[in-house]
């Protein structure tokens, strides 16, 4: 995956990433994510009501797709 092709996809609305190792992560919008040229920085909040940082690498990413939203 590379930077612009991850930025275009969330700037439809909300999208769901696979890594390499099967797990997945919701991103919600561009206001949850920094993405550099390497890894996508991924603000998520915690059973704890916390924020929490993940890094994700762009190299590890397999898929990206839309989520539907409900309207």
């Amino acid at each position: 995956m590379d930077r612009e092709t991850l930025l275009q996809a969330v700037e439809h609305g909300p999208v769901r990433v696979t890594m390499n190792d099967g797990l997945s992560y919701d991103i919600e919008s561009l206001r949850d994510v920094a993405v550099d040229s390497t890894t996508c920085y991924l603000m998520k909040r915690g059973t704890d009501g916390r924020y929490r940082a993940i890094w994700l690498a762009l190299v590890c990413m397999t898929k990206v797709e839309q989520l539907s939203t409900v309207a």
